[in-house]
């Protein structure tokens, strides 16, 4: 009795180490890194939305600051320049014509605390009016210089009234400091110094009217249209607060230029002055991702099988490594393809460079193996 005893303990302890070791199951996914923008109905150029819904994904995962203030319950504002459909528009793209390169989305949580897009306009612009016009502000270093151009980077945003008149947003750097970093062109180059009054505001006139300025170094929302601008307030502002009021937060801007980096140039006639205003999204932009991982040309095509279901990806990394990598398309285990190069990602994994439609896409190796004589003769008769 005793022995048989001791051998329903022994099972009972088994019992419980094995519980106890058993995993629990999956972690939930986080919704906050798992959720992609939707943007196919609202931005026709493929490379531009790509670029923007990478980019979102980026900043709401990895800024600190962004993703805070969604948690929060606050809302996230993105300006990307140059990621408009008015590019393609040949009279809308000069941007010495009328500036709405921009995009400008809003992101803020639902009640499962997953983002979504709350607001989106096509028609937007972060660069002043005339930028090498000297006179619209006097630094006390410089005498008088261009309007101010803030630099790329997240800030806080806080209601305010523009020009003592409508509701609007004032951006800031924190509560505490309602300046920003900017970049303003001289006669002699350019200078770098803090800008006061920013605001995000409407459009009301454009530079091809004689005497205007329609932005000396403010946000612009819109083409005119006063009513796309109410929809910011009420998508941004109202669902946090019943009334407006003076000063309260609203949430962060971030601004991105990099798609409209090649026509700055043009425009401020000073390459050192734009990559200073470029250096924060700078260090972020998927090309510098690249530079950063080592890559290998084959001089003959690799063959490769996929032995696991996967997805091609934009860049050679994934959720893991870097989030702005999109799946492009998918692959069955037993496909073939034909990789021009390898690349070791900043992770140390090993991937694959394909070619696609014209464009190098990437697909992790560990998810394919070379090929045997066999594998060969097999998929030769079989598929």
């Amino acid at each position: 009795m005793k022995k048989r005893h001791l051998q329903w303990i022994c099972i009972l302890l088994l019992m419980s180490l094995t519980l106890m070791l058993a995993p629990t199951g999956a972690a939930a996914e986080d919704p906050m890194t798992s959720f992609d923008v939707t943007l196919s109905k609202l931005l026709d150029n493929e490379e531009r939305r790509n670029y923007v819904r990478a980019m979102v994904r980026y900043y709401i995962t990895k800024d600190a600051a962004v993703r805070q203030t969604l948690e929060e319950g606050y809302s996230a504002l993105f300006f990307f320049e140059g990621c408009s459909d008015n590019m393609d528009d040949p009279e809308l793209s000069d941007l010495s014509y009328y500036r709405v390169s921009a995009v400008c989305l809003g992101m803020r949580l639902n009640g499962e605390g997953e983002p979504y897009l709350c607001y989106f306009n096509e028609s937007s612009s972060t660069l002043p009016d005339r930028p090498l016009e000297y006179g619209a502000w006097e630094l006390e270093d410089e005498g008088e210089v261009g309007p101010a151009t803030v630099r790329d980077g997240t800030y806080q945003i806080y209601s305010v009234r523009h020009g003592g008149a409508y509701e609007a947003l004032h951006v800031r750097t924190d509560e505490a400091d309602g300046t920003l970093p900017a970049v303003y062109m001289t006669p002699e180059g350019y200078a770098t110094a803090r800008a006061t009054y920013i605001n995000i505001h409407t459009r009301t006139v454009n530079h091809t009217i004689e005497g205007a300025m329609w932005s000396s170094g403010c946000l612009l929302v819109g083409d005119g249209d006063f009513g796309s601008f109410l929809e910011l307030m009420e998508s941004v502002y109202y669902p946090i607060y019943d009334s407006f009021s003076l000063g309260d937060r609203v949430g962060t801007l971030t601004i991105d230029r990099q798609m409209l980096k090649q026509e700055l140039y043009e425009l401020y006639e000073d390459a050192d002055a734009v990559e200073m205003i470029l250096a924060s999204s700078r260090k972020i932009h998927p090309q510098t991702y690249l530079n950063r991982c080592e890559e290998t040309t084959f001089s003959e095509p690799l063959a490769l099988e996929i032995t696991v279901p996967t997805q091609l990806m934009s860049l050679p990394c994934g959720s893991d490594t870097d989030v702005r990598s999109l799946p492009l398309a998918a692959v069955e285990k037993g496909d073939r393809a034909e990789a021009v190069g390898a690349v070791r990602n900043s992770a140390g994994n090993l991937w694959y460079v394909l070619e696609q439609g014209g464009q190098q896409v990437y697909l992790f190796s560990g998810c394919t193996k070379e090929p045997n004589w066999l594998d060969n003769l097999l998929y030769r008769f079989f598929g």
